[in-house]
């Protein structure tokens, strides 16, 4: 998941980056034009009380697929999708929580590692974003994939499956660890991705891909979620462990900081989030010393921004952070250097 959330906003080398930055801004107008050209028209309201965005979008090409990374930063309704656009649309959730309606009272809902297809110019969708959503987005046109299908299948699709949107992925699916390599390529590659036949190669292994699992959607519908939009205390608790996790608070303190008991809290976790509470704790915390690490003076030593954050025992907590990350705190801060 971590190659999905530095894509495009992270260089190679691990600093951040805002080479494909397209838009950052709190004007619906400015958001709008930017994503009317990177998707295609439709409308976008905020859900709830009338509220400024704080959107952020980048993107790039991979052949004839664009990758964007988006997020509204507010909760945000989308309707009204052009659908003489030809366009269709895999949405991917890294953060928070999304709604889609594919028809009538008909929804499904995606949260950290589900993936959602639809063919915008064969469904009729519309979607609810809650605040923290965060999105990594791929748009395909409708033509070009229905030559895929004829070129690998040998045949037209059938035009059933086209009408079909549905829910697919999971954070230890195939489709995401494809998806974490493309990202991958992307930050370690990006010239050769735009540019070079590495691109060409990824757009037609994502084309496939979801080719081969929309057929299968034919003959085993996925069953709708009905949950992912998480409740108020587990974003208490989220909200707690990002403004404290220097402090490690226990368990107990994000149970009572989120009103509910600690039983509550972990059964809302695991439901809504795939882990436990002191888990998203460890991430954020291990995700704060790398921060501090990136951004440490020369002279500086791992063993000291460690401590800063309450790692007594270096051992354990480099073992955590390779695992995390897939290299030591030392390569991190020579890395920086």
């Amino acid at each position: 998941m971590q190659a999905m959330r530095d894509v495009l906003i992270t260089s190679a080398d691990g600093a951040p980056s805002q080479r494909h930055r397209l838009v950052a801004s709190t004007d619906w107008d400015e958001v709008q034009h930017w994503c009317r050209q990177i998707y295609l028209p439709y409308d976008a309201k905020p859900a709830g009380p009338a509220r400024q965005p704080n959107a952020v979008l980048d993107a790039m090409q991979i052949g004839q697929l664009t990758l964007s990374r988006f997020s509204y930063g507010v909760p945000v309704h989308l309707s009204g999708f052009d659908e003489g656009a030809g366009i269709g649309l895999v949405l991917t959730t890294l953060q928070g929580a999304v709604r889609h309606w594919s028809s009538g009272r008909t929804h499904a809902d995606t949260g950290v590692g589900d993936s959602y297809l639809v063919d915008l110019s064969r469904a009729h969708y519309r979607l609810d974003a809650d605040a923290r959503h965060l999105q990594v987005n791929l748009t395909f046109r409708h033509d070009a994939m229905a030559a895929l299908h004829q070129r690998w299948f040998g045949c037209p699709a059938d035009e059933r499956m086209w009408a079909r949107a549905y829910r697919f992925g999971g954070a230890q699916s195939s489709w995401m660890q494809l998806l974490g390599y493309v990202c991958r390529c992307i930050t370690e590659m990006p010239d050769a991705v735009q540019h070079g036949p590495l691109g060409r190669h990824l757009e037609e292994m994502i084309g496939v891909h979801l080719l081969t699992q929309w057929r299968q959607q034919l003959d085993v519908p996925t069953s709708p979620t009905l949950h992912s939009l998480a409740p108020r205390h587990v974003l208490m608790a989220e909200q707690h462990i990002r403004d404290r996790a220097r402090e490690a608070p226990t368990l107990s303190a994000l149970a009572s900081h989120a009103g509910v008991s600690v039983r509550t809290l972990n059964a809302a976790f695991r439901e809504y989030r795939q882990c436990t509470p002191m888990q998203a704790l460890r991430d954020a915390r291990l995700a704060g010393v790398r921060a501090d690490l990136l951004a440490a003076r020369p002279g500086a030593r791992v063993r000291d921004v460690a401590e800063a954050w309450g790692y007594a025992q270096l051992g354990i907590f480099a073992a955590n952070y390779r695992q995390r990350f897939g290299e030591s705190p030392s390569e991190t801060l020579n890395r920086r250097a």
